[in-house]
Parts: C-alpha cells; structure tokens; sequence
C-alpha cells in the first residue's frame, strides 16, 4: 500500500487526514498475538522443514507476499524471525494486497488502499459496506471485476484483525439502501480496529503524507490548537483538549485556558477553553466561578457551563445568563456543523426563535436563518424567517457581513 501513499502524498492536492487516537504498544502487541492468521502462519512457517501443508493457499501466498519466506528449487524456506508478534501482523498487512488470489489481479492493492483510507479519514464512524463500494469504483468504471476485488479486499482485511463488522439495525439498513439507491444493499458497517488506525498510520507518515496523531500539538497555545479543532468530529475534539491539559499542571492548564476564554471571539473558542477548564478538576470550575462573576458573554457561557455540571444552584442563575448562554452554545454548535441536527431533536414547546431573538447574541442572525431553513417545526421555521427579515431591517448583521 505504501506506493498508492507515495502517490497521494505527491499529488498537488493530498488528502486531509484527521488526528487519530494510538493504542499503547504493549495493548496493540497483545491485539496482534491473539489475531488467528498469525498462528497460521507462524505455523506453516515453522513446519517447512516438515514438509506440511498448509490448509488453504492463502497463508503460503501471504507468507511469501510479507517476505517471511522465499522460494528455492521451488519450494518456501523462512526468511526472518516471527517472534515480534506487531512486527509480524505490520508485514501482514503490508502485504496485504498482494496476497489475495490470482483472479483479483491488480485490482486488489489499489481496493485494499481505497478502503483503507476512507475508513481511516472517517475515524470513529462505521461505514456502509455499500459507501465502500462506491469509494474503489470512484474514478474508473464499475464493473464485476472491481466488486470482486473489493470483496476480497474486505475479507482479507476481516482475516487480518484489520477491521470491524457490525450488522446495520432496519433503521440503519433504510438509511443505507436511501443513500445506496438500492432496495437491497448490503447491511454492514464497517471500522478499522486500533492495529489497523496503528498500522496505517506508520505507512502514512514513511510515504511522507500529513497524519497527525492526537496529542502531538499538545505543546502547542490552547489558541494555536484550537484554530486546528474546528474541523474535528467531537471526539477528536475532547481526545485532543484531554491531551493538552495532560501536557500541563492542573494550575496551568486552568490559567491558560481562563487567558483563553477571556480573550476568546469567537463561540468555539470558549466552547473549547470551558472543556478544557473541566479537564483540570476543582481548580477549573473554581476558574469558571470567577469568570461567571465578571458578566457578559463570557460570564453567561460560564453560567451555564456551570449549570450543567451542578457546580452551583440552577436558581442562581438569571434568565439573561440563559439566553445569552444557550444562544453562544448553539453558536458553538453551529461552527462545528453540529446545530442543525440538534433542531430535530430540541424539546417540543422549545421556542428557539425568541430565545436567539431576545438573546442579543452577535449570531443571532445567522442561527436564525439555521432555524428558518432547517428547523421541522414549520411554523417555527417561519417565525424564524421572519425574525430574521425584522433584525435585517433593523440594520442587523451576521459577523460574516
């Protein structure tokens, strides 16, 4: 696989790779032990000079694809030690490619590649078998040559301890056929397992390609780290901000990341300063008490940071610290692309407009425009549109005017 990085990683546009998450050696090492295909072929490895045979081809042909052996006079001889049982899984699935049967032809290392690499940019997600599909067709002509190849692909990898299938609920498998555009997709989801995340990962970085690994911009400003963080899914957000406080005393972190709240322009930004402050334990939400105290936006996120977690007396807090508040979350939410999917899901009698309305929020506008073209509600999606007309009217701008 480490060509088709090469590749990519000279192309004038490479792939986005997000920050993943490395299991600790010891655990992957352990992982690769208990991975069936290992005693297959440390087994056909070690009985050689037995004369056994192996019971099927595929172990010979991914021995042979790994370098673990060779061929003279036209039998196999062993060519390095399997003791290291990561080191022996990396060759593995290195090889991987190459050591599918004859009939899948070129196809397959390019297969093996393309799913590979969409389910390592989606990171956490299952991903529709189908969707996988798509990704190895992308680019040239489907055919019964490339499905073939890409189910061999995905087997290979399922025999490897590469990935990880789940069955898709009805709700899930309707979602997929719509997606799909078949009445009868397959109904699995896939994920690569941490050997997999680890393995990749390393092919990535000797290809020369960008593949960050959450906790290594730990060193960095909590402001220098959040500019990265907007374009994260939630829990590469957390994982990270964890990270960052764990790279400092309690003391610091919370200094820092106060520093940061209150200097903060923008709704992420003091959403990512507020969690990172609950990552350092008493002192942070002592921090967060003395920034409420000072009032304003800042003082209302704290609010109801605060309010959240228990940390004071629901009735402390003023209705003006709750609208301004939740208006400055949902504003968080929605840089993070997350706010429209929250509509859906909001308390029915929950009336957002005149909550965002009243809030005076320096995004008001723009989330209201969210809620007047998403929101399901369709007289609130209207009262939206119309809340908004009135605040344009007024001479009410988004930040981005």
């Amino acid at each position: 696989m480490r060509e088709t990085w090469e590749q990519d990683a000279s192309a004038e546009v490479t792939p986005t790779m997000p920050p993943v998450l490395l299991r600790p050696e010891a655990e992957l090492r352990l992982a690769a032990e208990r991975t069936p295909l290992l005693d297959d072929v440390r087994g056909y490895v070690a009985g050689l000079d037995e004369n056994m045979e192996p019971r099927d081809a595929l172990t010979p042909r991914w021995a042979e694809a790994s370098g673990l052996v060779r061929v003279v006079k036209g039998k196999h001889v062993p060519l390095t030690s399997l003791d290291d049982p990561l080191r022996l899984w990396e060759r593995l699935f290195s090889a991987i490619g190459e050591a599918g049967p004859p009939a899948a032809g070129q196809l397959l290392p390019r297969a093996v590649a393309s799913i590979s690499l969409t389910l390592y940019q989606s990171g956490q997600a299952q991903v529709p078998v189908e969707l996988l599909f798509e990704a190895v067709e992308l680019g040239q002509a489907p055919d019964e040559s490339t499905r073939y190849a890409t189910t061999v692909a995905l087997d290979l990898l399922d025999r490897l301890g590469a990935i990880e299938q789940v069955t898709a609920d009805p709700a899930g498998l309707a979602m997929i056929a719509e997606i799909a555009g078949k009445p009868d997709p397959f109904p699995f989801l896939v994920s690569l397992t941490p050997l997999a995340v680890w393995a990749i990962n390393r092919e990535l970085r000797e290809a020369g390609m960008d593949a960050p690994v959450i906790g290594e911009a730990s060193g960095e400003s909590l402001g220098e780290l959040s500019l990265r963080l907007i374009d994260f899914a939630p829990e590469i957000i957390d994982a990270e901000l964890k990270a960052w406080v764990r790279h400092r005393s309690p003391s610091d972190a919370a200094a820092e990341a106060s520093e940061f709240l209150r200097a903060a322009r923008l709704p992420e930004e003091r959403l990512f300063a507020l969690i990172a402050l609950g990552e350092t334990g008493e002192i942070g939400l002592e921090t967060v008490v003395s920034v409420r105290a000072e009032g304003g936006l800042v003082g209302a996120a704290a609010a109801m940071w605060l309010s959240e977690r228990g940390a004071v007396d629901r009735e402390t807090i003023t209705r003006d610290e709750v609208v301004l508040g939740m208006a400055d979350h949902f504003a968080a939410m929605h840089a993070l692309g997350a706010f429209v999917h929250q509509l859906a899901d909001m308390d029915d009698g929950f009336d957002v407009v005149d909550l965002l309305t009243s809030s005076r929020h320096p995004d008001r506008l723009e989330l209201l425009n969210v809620v007047g073209a998403n929101h399901p509600d369709r007289d609130l999606a209207k009262k939206a549109r119309t809340a908004s007309f009135k605040l344009r009217s007024s001479g009410a701008q988004t930040r981005h005017d």
